[in-house]
């Protein structure tokens, strides 16, 4: 399995996630199978999500790790099949422990869709759900 993370850059900050979606410098993919990290540079991209999104995808990655997504965005990953996790903080090392755990929290997509409906303000941290942790 491998996840996309959208983290601050491919330096200095690669190990912090971004704040969202939309505020990322580049990717991180982790590949659970390899146990391998890889960071790709992303600024200057003019692609939109969709697109970014496709491209993810035909290279094998189904799920992220996002600390903030608007439900919109949301919308965007769940069309193109994506399993999104909501991070815990930003250090991308803790998540990703987290994740091989099984103890990322799980953005839950009716939710957004209820918010998205009612057009409710948008919460950070209301749109997902506690995983059981595999300790």
């Amino acid at each position: 399995m491998k996840v996309f993370i959208p983290v601050i850059d491919c330096s200095r900050n690669r190990y912090t996630i971004a704040e969202s979606f939309d505020a990322f410098g580049s990717v991180c993919i982790f590949d659970t199978k390899e146990n391998l990290v890889t960071w790709y540079e992303s600024k200057g991209v003019s692609a939109t999500y969709e697109e970014i999104l496709e491209e993810l995808k035909s290279d094998g990655v189904a799920k992220a790790i996002i600390s903030t997504v608007q439900p919109t965005t949301v919308n965007s990953f769940k069309n193109k099949g994506f399993h999104i996790y909501k991070s815990v903080g930003n250090d991308l090392r803790l998540n990703l422990e987290l994740l091989k755990i099984r103890c990322l929290p799980v953005f839950n997509y009716e939710l957004v869709q209820e918010l998205n409906e009612l057009g409710s303000f948008y919460p950070k941290n209301s749109v997902y759900e506690g995983t059981i942790c595999q300790n």
